[in-house]
């Protein structure tokens, strides 16, 4: 029998043919014979990769590849692969690592810092400018420091042109538009989306910023302290003020106190006058109205009385025969008659008299007199001898 011998493929190789050479085939990621060199044997499943020989003829060796499991790329010949995932793009359901969109749904940049596969779960999410924010496998959250940020609702240096600090109560990207500036130490006060109007009471401060604030310029010369306008625009404004019975202001600085004696009304001020003068009718006059000079008030009599007193009323005169008055004699007393006021107190009006001069005799009260001259009796010029 004739023409019935084959020719069989050695191995690791397979393959026959009847009376011819066989064709030989190496599925090089299937043998697993240590005499083929070139084959895969456990180089691909070690890491999980899939191996496929593309052209097994004999011939056609260290052609296989390793090719990475879904959802991760790559493919190598004749060697394990180096598998990727871009777990921001890759849309593939069986990455359970993957972004999926949670950046992109939230408008947010999504990065991927080392794609193999061996680093799952590191991508981030990243804020847009001009927010901040950056997290890792999850959405951020994001924030705006309208304050420090450039954008439409940011402050700018609408703060900053005014010396004025600036504070974003809160950051978050849904709250915006609720920068404030707020005015810097010594001074009070913040406002929405605008300038502060900045305030400070110069008499209440002890801040030490503060070099116009009286501190304790008032109280340590027992004075109180006023601040009339608290803005910032209106420093050293603030003025001391006795306290009464003392009278005295001051503006920036400790006043000088004084005491008029005759005008203070107080009733602590034991020493003053409380009308003692005015009472008589007589006039106060306080001559040295320092706060240290006490006790030094006079009464003075109105005219046309005369009298003085210190610190009490004064003992009035008026002589109404040398005084000029409503009530005086004035010339009534002629030549040959003097004028005698017997009580020359302010309060004995009206008691001056005429009194005829010598030899003659006579008086009247209040009018000039009816003079006699009884020649017989006296001694005169024209008398009897």
């Amino acid at each position: 029998k004739l023409d019935d011998w084959t020719c069989t493929c050695a191995a690791p190789a397979s393959g026959q043919a009847l009376a011819e050479a066989a064709i030989c085939h190496i599925d090089e990621c299937v043998v697993q014979d240590g005499s083929c060199t070139s084959c895969a044997r456990t180089t691909c499943s070690d890491e999980g990769q899939t191996c496929n020989d593309p052209n097994k003829r004999a011939g056609n060796l260290s052609d296989w590849t390793c090719t990475c499991p879904p959802p991760s790329h790559g493919t190598a010949i004749a060697a394990a692969a180096t598998c990727v995932i871009d777990e921001c793009t890759e849309t593939n359901v069986a990455c359970v690592t993957c972004a999926h969109g949670k950046c992109h749904d939230n408008d947010q940049d999504c990065n991927d810092p080392d794609t193999r596969s061996a680093k799952l779960s590191d991508w981030t999410c990243t804020c847009k400018a001009p927010a901040t924010g950056t997290a890792t496998a999850a959405k951020a959250v994001c924030t705006l420091d309208e304050c420090a940020a450039t954008c439409t609702t940011c402050s700018g240096t609408t703060c900053s042109d005014a010396n004025q600090g600036c504070e974003d109560k809160d950051p978050a990207t849904d709250s915006l538009s609720d920068w404030e500036c707020v005015c810097p130490a010594p001074f009070n006060g913040r406002a929405g989306l605008d300038v502060a109007t900045c305030t400070v009471d110069e008499c209440v401060s002890s801040d030490a910023a503060c070099t116009t604030c009286a501190k304790t310029t008032c109280s340590a010369a027992d004075q109180d302290c006023t601040d009339p306008d608290h803005r910032s625009t209106h420093l050293s404004d603030w003025t001391c003020t006795c306290k009464s019975p003392k009278a005295g202001v001051a503006t920036a600085l400790a006043a000088t106190c004084a005491i008029d004696e005759c005008a203070v009304k107080d009733l602590s001020c034991t020493s003053c006058s409380h009308g003692a003068c005015t009472d008589a009718g007589q006039i106060c006059n306080d001559t040295n109205t320092a706060a240290d000079s006490l006790g030094d008030w006079s009464c003075t009599c109105e005219a046309p009385a005369t009298g003085t007193a210190v610190a009490a009323a004064a003992m009035c005169i008026v002589n109404e025969c040398t005084y000029t008055c409503a009530t005086c004699a004035g010339t009534t007393c002629p030549t040959g008659q003097s004028c005698a006021d017997p009580d020359i107190a302010a309060t004995s009006l009206q008691d001056w008299e005429c009194i005829c001069d010598p030899p003659s005799v006579g008086r009247a009260s209040e009018r000039a007199a009816d003079c006699v001259l009884n020649e017989c009796e006296v001694t005169c010029a024209t008398c009897e001898a």
